[in-house]
């Protein structure tokens, strides 16, 4: 949660600037063992993308939380949602489904962090998407095996 919250600060200056409220509730620390700047680069990419595609004025929400023998990290935006068409391809490289933020990035935010969950022996996933907002749920082990065992 400490790593969520400083990702939180670091977003702030672009979601004041777009009207955007970000959260990220204090819920107790999850311990994890892993590669901190890798791990900062995952949810930075999903806040920023949560960020640029919610509406403004309203709210992204980030949570860590513990669930049996894995940690769940959510970002949830307030934008449109993503059409069914697109949600296979969203995760490759390149990809840019909004062409009025054609520009804006280079459509390689996600594909890093999915990257990044998988090579801490997690995932990264679209969990849910519709008119109210989309959460993207990442999974890692709370164990020490992968990434995290070496350092």
């Amino acid at each position: 949660n400490e790593l969520a919250a400083d990702c939180q600060r670091s977003v702030a200056v672009l979601a004041q600037h777009r009207g955007v409220t970000i959260e990220a509730p204090a819920n107790g620390d999850v311990p994890f063992c892993g590669d901190e700047s890798l791990l900062r680069r995952m949810i930075l990419n999903l806040l920023q993308n949560a960020v640029a595609y919610t509406r403004s004025g309203s709210r992204v929400r980030v949570d860590v939380v513990p669930n049996g023998r894995v940690a769940w990290i959510r970002v949830r935006d307030e934008g449109e949602g993503i059409a069914e068409s697109d949600r296979a391809r969203i995760f490759d490289r390149f990809v840019q489904l909004d062409s009025d933020r054609h520009g804006a990035g280079a459509g390689l935010g996600l594909p890093i962090a999915r990257w990044i969950a998988e090579a801490h022996g997690g995932s990264l996933d679209l969990e849910e998407s519709g008119a109210t907002g989309s959460t993207f749920r990442v999974t890692l082990p709370l164990s020490t095996s992968g990434l995290g065992a070496g350092g």
